[in-house]
């Protein structure tokens, strides 16, 4: 969650060198923690376009910002939270404004309200800005339309979602095949690994597994080699689907293996289920990571298709 916003702002050319700079003796020098907090209540990740309600208001010396975020990542431990907002004086709705927030500025407080099936350790709790007062140099980044910028970089603010999933489920089949290899149940002379029931399961978590390393690496070499094209970009969005549908079934068959003795809580696999369950929502969303992908496969353009649901 650090590098998803810390490593946008380092390799943008739209971001000046000075602020480049900042960053980096924050990060490397000072070692702060960054958390990434864009998304809102009101938002969805089926929508590409997220409308900001949280406001950055010019005052002496800075900004005062208002609105309500959600899922601020790592908010318990963060020394700043990237906060996205619209500025007041915004000629386009597509303007957007990224400040740096410490935990003691005025007008900021937390609701601590992550309690959610998996991913607990995020502490992805609500953040609120009443009129939060933040000094000039906490400004990152600010333009007229923040879409290019976040588009340039779906390899860190999403594809870099796409290895956390790709490691939950790697977890999930090396711990599957310890439990395995290592319960023997009363009365046998082999361990449960030896059950023609679980060697076809694990053989679909290797085959699945291997198909979600390949699909990752394939959309991070793009990413290296060819920046953000369209090929890159659907890439990012191939990996995403599949890392997530295999981490759905990988857990869930790890589960199935370990059997009653997995469903407890403390349990490695029970954990793993909980984290992988929320592989197919995570942004970018399976049926959001489709419809990005059968656009590109159709070669179809955004601005030609009627929007999903009836604007207000």
């Amino acid at each position: 969650m650090h590098a998803s916003v810390v490593m946008p702002i380092l390799e943008s050319p739209e971001v000046g060198e000075e602020v480049k700079a900042r960053i980096a003796d924050l990060v490397v020098r000072r070692g702060k923690l960054i958390g990434g907090n864009f998304s809102e209540p009101g938002h969805t990740s089926l929508i590409g376009e997220r409308p900001l309600s949280a406001r950055a208001r010019r005052v002496a010396g800075g900004y005062g910002v208002t609105g309500r975020k959600m899922f601020a990542s790592m908010l318990e431990a963060a020394d700043y939270v990237m906060v996205l907002a619209c500025p007041d004086d915004a000629t386009s709705p597509s303007a957007g404004i990224l400040l740096l927030i410490p935990p003691d500025a005025p007008g900021r407080r937390v609701i601590a309200n992550w309690d959610v099936l998996g991913m607990r350790a995020t502490r992805s709790d609500s953040l609120v800005l009443e009129d939060c007062r933040v000094s000039d140099d906490t400004v990152v980044f600010c333009s007229d339309d923040i879409g290019p910028f976040r588009l340039a970089h779906l390899n860190w603010f999403w594809g870099s979602y796409t290895s956390v999933y790709l490691g939950v489920a790697a977890a999930a089949y090396d711990e599957v095949r310890r439990v395995v290899t290592a319960r023997r149940p009363e009365g046998y002379a082999q361990p449960l690994a030896y059950h023609p029931d679980v060697r076809p399961r694990v053989a679909e978590m290797s085959a699945d597994l291997a198909a979600a390393r390949l699909a990752t690496y394939h959309a991070a070499w793009l990413s290296d080699t060819q920046g953000p094209t369209p090929e890159t970009i659907a890439a990012l969005y191939r990996a995403k689907y599949i890392v997530g549908e295999a981490t759905s079934r990988i857990t869930r068959s790890a589960l199935t293996l370990s059997g009653a003795h997995g469903i407890f809580k403390g349990s490695r696999l029970e954990q793993l289920f909980r984290d992988g369950a929320l592989a197919q929502i995570q942004p970018p969303p399976a049926d959001f990571c489709l419809h990005s992908m059968g656009l590109y496969e159709l070669g179809l353009d955004a601005e030609d298709l009627l929007p999903p649901m009836k604007p207000g």
